[in-house]
């Protein structure tokens, strides 16, 4: 399928996340293309599999919402608090309770996901991304941080606008259409704007090497954590 990501997402195309996007190359192309996407977007996903990524993405969101924490107290005005502190809401209430939802739907209560071990998929990407906001300065977490936020975005509509994707009797079709929901794609656009004005603040076009590095080490763990549920599997098997 040909994406028109200027089209789909006018409002990151010319952007620093635009940037790093494009010069991240084959590895966003295996990120958003992976065969754990195709396979939601076929509802042909072994529905254990699935379960067990779910759990495991419950775990890193838990550490996701906690990057954007540290964000609100490294932020220099209240306008940049309100701002993080916004997604932080949005990550909790909207994604985090789409997990729970459907995670209890299948029998596994809140009590036994805060019991699963974390899987090394989990460990090594949720780390990184607090050592970024730990290391580095409110720039270097917030690009780090959107290979998750606008990537999930970008892979919903990516979903919805193919016509291969099966929508009817899809048993992921709830995940496909928040994530290219209207709710999601405004999460996005609030956290890319955010993006625009720290990069203008920070420097960011002087840092531009060092930036692409960290966010295309981002895509890497986010290309490899699509694997989060079958590793969880295996483990327990």
């Amino acid at each position: 399928m040909n994406f028109d990501f200027d089209r789909a997402m006018p409002f990151a195309a010319n952007t620093l996340y635009g940037r790093l996007r494009r010069d991240s190359g084959a590895e966003w192309e295996a990120y958003v293309s992976h065969p754990f996407v195709a396979a939601i977007a076929a509802g042909t996903l072994p529905r254990a599999e699935f379960l067990a990524w779910m759990v495991q993405d419950y775990l890193y969101l838990i550490h996701y919402t906690r990057a954007y924490a540290l964000l609100v107290y490294k932020s220099v005005t209240t306008g940049q608090m309100r701002t993080a502190a916004g997604i932080v809401h949005g990550l909790l209430n909207d994604e985090m309770s789409l997990h729970r939802r459907q995670l209890a739907a299948a029998g596994i209560p809140e009590e036994a996901i805060d019991a699963t071990p974390e899987t090394l998929e989990t460990l090594a990407y949720s780390r990184y991304i607090l050592d970024r906001g730990q290391a580095g300065d409110v720039l270097d977490l917030t690009v780090t941080l959107s290979a998750c936020l606008a990537g999930y975005g970008e892979i919903g509509l990516r979903l919805l606008a193919d016509p291969a994707t099966r929508l009817e009797g899809n048993p992921y079709r709830d995940w496909i259409e928040t994530y290219g929901g209207d709710d999601y794609s405004a999460l996005v656009r609030v956290g890319l704007d955010r993006l625009e004005e720290l990069s203008a603040a920070h420097g960011g076009e002087a840092r531009y090497p060092m930036l692409l590095k960290q966010f295309r080490e981002a895509v890497r763990l986010e290309t490899a954590f699509w694997n989060a549920g079958r590793s969880a599997l295996a483990a327990s098997g």
